[in-house]
């Protein structure tokens, strides 16, 4: 019988060595599935980094054909006139300038990106956008200045507007 025990005990000991190791393997697996998985993420976040930058350049190439427009900042949230919320991203145009749904390029030395018009503006006339910055105190040192847009898309025409 003692030899049996003895039997039972290694068989416990290799068990629990193996479920040792099963864990460990499995732990190792997810550690090198998750390391891959960030580094094609990382990789496909520089494609889209590297064609935004080619994008910019394009757009730099062809800064003779940006118009001279009038920016101001705002940080009051709401909804806009296309019905979305107020975020990050978008400006308020005069629609008989640019539609809204448009897709804009504002050159600028404080806020220089891509915009999507979603808001109009009663005191917005001629060529005034009005850029949303979240930020109070940023919106006070944006002020008012002079920019560079380029209508990159035009969005949809508001015959109510006109």
């Amino acid at each position: 019988m003692p030899a049996k025990k003895n039997c039972i005990k290694k068989n416990r000991k290799i068990r629990e060595h193996i479920g040792v190791s099963v864990v460990i393997v499995a732990f190792l697996y997810m550690l090198i599935h998750t390391h891959f998985c960030e580094s094609i993420r990382i990789a496909e976040a520089l494609t889209a980094e590297e064609e935004a930058a080619l994008y910019r350049e394009q757009i730099v190439l062809e800064a003779e054909e940006m118009e001279n427009f009038k920016a101001t900042a705002y940080c009051v949230t709401g909804i806009t006139k296309s019905g979305a919320p107020v975020a990050p991203g978008h400006v308020a145009a005069d629609p008989r300038i640019i539609p809204l749904g448009s897709m804009i390029y504002v050159e600028s030395p404080l806020m220089s990106g891509l915009y999507q018009v979603t808001d109009t503006g009663r005191l917005i006339k001629g060529k005034i956008i009005d850029i949303f910055i979240p930020s109070y105190r940023r919106s006070i040192e944006f002020g008012r200045r002079d920019v560079k847009v380029k209508v990159l898309r035009y969005g949809y025409e508001d015959k109510n507007l006109k």
